[in-house]
């Protein structure tokens, strides 16, 4: 049960475009005990399938740059096997900890992001009550 619980709420994240794969690695070392290399072969397996069905729907949506996507797949693709080819060289206790190294960098620009944004909207409503009362 709670697989399929993991599956779905992975699943979703994925399809919302924020990383369910992150979820996805986070609960199978941690409540499943998978070493690292293991956690993320499963999830580019579990990618493929959910990627495509969001490629899907925004390509029925018209929300896709045809024109970039052409351009950058190649690339994707060799960076993916890089990365596959040095993860597999890194001893699964030090992936773990540069993964995690890594979410906490993704957390804290994504703070240091929604601050600015909130700053800025802030400065906004300022200049626009000055205007209306003086």
């Amino acid at each position: 049960m709670f697989l399929t619980l993991t599956g779905i709420i992975s699943g979703i994240v994925s399809g919302l475009g924020m990383g369910g794969g992150t979820i996805l690695i986070i609960i199978l070392t941690n409540f499943f005990e998978f070493n690292q290399h293991t956690a993320q072969a499963s999830n580019i397996l579990f990618f493929i399938p959910t990627s495509i069905a969001a490629i899907l729907v925004h390509l029925k949506a018209k929300d896709l740059e045809k024109k970039i996507i052409l351009k950058m797949a190649p690339i994707a693709v060799a960076g993916g096997a890089f990365g596959a080819y040095m993860s597999a060289k890194i001893p699964s206790e030090n992936l773990r900890k540069y993964f995690g190294i890594f979410l906490l960098l993704i957390g804290m620009y994504e703070i240091v992001k929604l601050v600015k944004n909130k700053i800025q909207e802030n400065e906004k409503i300022k200049k626009q009550h000055k205007k209306i009362f003086w």
